[in-house]
């Protein structure tokens, strides 16, 4: 049995996809950010997974974000505000 390429290369990004989209949304590593708007001045949390978009990937630290408040985008640095540790995971427990 001879397998091509091809075919083992797309087996393996549907595998990746599946990890990177529903594997780590679920148990990945969630970090919040406590951001504040340069023009109106009030203070949000930002709940984000480092790296589980192409998005992000490209960015990096910089998110362009609506302020909730007035609706205005801005850039923000994400990692520097960063308030906490990842947020500890639920395990569920099988019977």
């Amino acid at each position: 049995m001879t397998f091509d390429w091809l075919t083992l290369l797309f087996i393996f990004v549907a595998l990746g996809a599946v990890a990177i989209f529903i594997l780590l949304p679920r148990y990945g590593p969630h970090y919040t950010s406590r951001l504040t708007c340069p023009k109106c001045h009030k203070s949000f949390n930002f709940h984000y997974i480092p790296g589980a978009t192409l998005a992000s990937i490209i960015q990096r630290n910089y998110r362009t974000l609506k302020c909730p408040y007035c609706h205005t985008k801005a850039v923000y640095d994400i990692a520097l505000t960063r308030t906490r540790s990842p947020r500890p995971q639920k395990t569920k427990l099988k019977a």
